[in-house]
């Protein structure tokens, strides 16, 4: 039986829709879902297979949904300040998250799906955990379960059910692998979104697990924004094709056969560039080693990067050139003569090295020697000469 495991991570959890919408694209049916904090939620909804609603959430998601009296949030700063305000107050109430389980909850569905379903909890009265499950937990209590493990303490206010108090399980698991285990998993889907918790050693070895994590860094967990909610979801479903191997890349996304029909298609003139400047740097050998496309992606990803192309796009031979020449005609023509200090600051902008080396090459013009030591701008500058 396959089973989906999904961490914590709070706001970072619109990855865990973008997975799942990538799931669904690849008809990949699972018999368990279990899940430690905001995964608690996703799998919720998982199991009561309420994609739509899901991705309507998540794509709308707002800190006016979460919290009272918040103040509009302009930058990070302003972020951790006004939780570590809410904090010292004692942590932010849960009435706002339980109205959003209770709008989504449907134990009908839930429990007359044959789909398993665990959460885990931390009880920090008796100091135990708790694995709460449709097999052990009467619908009305496994929802107060789900809000436990979903509100991450000490920003949220526990949950009190009956005498005890719970909290985020991501206190003693943030990756409920060994749950599914336990409910019967053969075979695994891990999620983790590499937030903040603990994880329990895996008690079978045997257990075949797929981990799917970010390649990318994302926004903080507590960034409750929808824009940044649509790009984390853009990202989960990008690197989940990518672990199975229907898309391509590492930072970026590209369609696959995309790197080699580029490579091949310009290969030629790259080399020609490179033999004319008697340049060894990062296109040195490119033609000789086993994966020259791999080497090559690695380059077409670092120009991507250094001229600040969105990450969470997917892209094709066709229009990657595109989106670079945009962003390369909008930088900073810069002609370095004297390297005076405010010249040598400018040498710290990965865009304008590479469009001075670029312009330089185009131009057949002497390029100063210090410039040499910029191998990545001047790979990307070749890169540019050579598809442009």
């Amino acid at each position: 039986m396959l089973a989906i495991v999904l961490s914590g991570g709070g706001a970072k959890g619109a990855y865990e829709m973008g997975v799942w919408k990538a799931l669904k694209k690849l008809k990949i049916k699972y018999q368990i879902v279990t899940g430690t904090s905001i995964g608690a939620l996703n799998g919720m909804m998982m199991v009561q297979k309420d994609f739509y609603k899901c991705l309507k959430l998540w794509k709308n998601i707002n800190y006016d949904m979460l919290y009272d009296n918040f103040k509009k949030i302009n930058n990070s700063q302003e972020m951790y300040l006004t939780y570590l305000n809410k904090i010292i107050d004692g942590g932010i109430g849960t009435e706002k998250i339980e109205k959003i389980i209770t709008d989504n909850y449907r134990p009908n569905k839930l429990y007359n799906s044959k789909i398993q379903f665990g959460v885990v909890a931390y009880n920090i009265t008796t100091r135990n955990v708790v694995y709460a499950t449709k097999k052990n937990t009467r619908p009305d209590k496994l929802k107060k379960y789900i809000l436990a493990s979903a509100t991450c303490f000490p920003v949220f206010k526990p949950t009190k059910i009956g005498t005890d108090t719970l909290v985020d399980g991501g206190y003693y698991d943030n990756l409920p692998i060994n749950l599914a285990i336990d409910l019967g998993a053969t075979e695994i889907i891990a999620v983790d979104l590499g937030a903040i918790g603990f994880r329990k050693k895996i008690r079978n070895k045997e257990i075949k697990i797929t981990y799917i994590e970010p390649n990318n860094k994302l926004d903080s967990f507590l960034m409750f924004d929808s824009n940044v909610t649509k790009k984390m979801i853009n990202l989960g479903y990008n690197d989940t094709m990518k672990t199975f191997n229907r898309l391509e890349g590492n930072l970026y996304t590209f369609k696959k056969g995309s790197m080699t029909n580029l490579y091949y298609r310009y290969k030629r003139k790259i080399l020609d560039i490179c033999h004319k400047l008697d340049y060894v740097g990062n296109f040195k050998n490119i033609d000789k080693i086993d994966n020259p496309t791999l080497k090559f992606r690695e380059i077409v990803e670092d120009t991507l990067t250094i001229f600040k192309i969105p990450v969470d796009k997917i892209y094709n031979s066709l229009n990657i050139n595109k989106y670079l020449f945009e962003e390369l005609d909008k930088t900073e023509n810069i002609e370095f003569t004297k390297f005076e200090l405010e010249e040598i600051k400018k040498l710290f902008n990965s865009a304008v090295i590479t469009k001075y080396i670029y312009l330089k090459l185009k131009n057949c013009d002497k390029i100063n020697v210090v410039f040499n030591f910029f191998s990545k701008e001047f790979a990307c500058a070749i890169y540019l000469l050579a598809v442009r």
